[in-house]
């Protein structure tokens, strides 16, 4: 009994009112709002008791406005960010990156991957450095333009297979040297850990 009259008072009322069936918003002689069940003519649903989610307004993905990402987050496509040549040379170690540096795991990463051309002394005579028959031979990391760079320009260095590389690389040319390139080896937070040991050996 109370369902019929129930059904009853909302069969007057919406023909009493002004009823939208899609969204079951209604409005009674312009004084009285109400939001009803929907009966919407399009969707998965014969009836919509909360319309207002059903007909929420929807975002695109990258659709503004847009928050700009925190400065030591990691792009979403997992790539590094890239830096132009003046932007490398006054980059600076992430926060992150200096809280982690442990100086003898920065010296294994070295000696691992660095030591066989720069040798132990970070000098350019590592064991391979006279077998190399092409390009230039290993850098002094110690003295010349490695210890007048700033830790960005070391790290570009590191990332892109030298200060050679890393101009061919602003240049959008391909790399010859023999060096390899350590962004696609390392991850960031070694390269930058590799900065700091190669720094500290140069007194700075």
């Amino acid at each position: 009994m109370r369902l019929i009259f129930f059904l009853s008072t909302l069969f007057i009322l919406i023909f009493a009112g002004c009823y939208n069936n899609n969204t079951g918003e209604m409005e009674i002689l312009g004084f009285a709002h109400l939001t009803l069940p929907a009966f919407p003519e399009t969707g998965g649903h014969a009836v919509v008791v909360f319309s207002e989610m059903h007909y929420s307004p929807a975002y695109d993905d990258q659709e503004g406005p847009t928050i700009a990402p925190p400065g030591e987050s990691v792009p979403v496509t997992g790539r590094e960010i890239e830096y132009t040549a003046t932007e490398y040379e006054l980059l600076r170690m992430t926060r992150s990156s200096q809280n982690s540096y442990d100086y003898n795991a920065a010296a294994e990463i070295y000696r691992v991957n660095c030591s066989v051309c720069h040798g132990e002394s970070l000098q350019g005579d590592g064991e391979v450095s006279k077998y190399l028959t092409r390009g230039a031979s290993p850098a002094n990391l110690i003295e010349g333009s490695a210890a007048d760079a700033t830790e960005g320009e070391i790290f570009a260095w590191i990332s892109y297979g030298s200060r050679t590389g890393f101009a061919l690389e602003m240049a959008g040319q391909s790399n010859p040297t023999v060096m390899p390139t350590f962004n696609k080896l390392l991850t960031e937070e070694e390269r930058w850990h590799l900065v700091k040991y190669i720094m500290r050996k140069q007194n700075r």
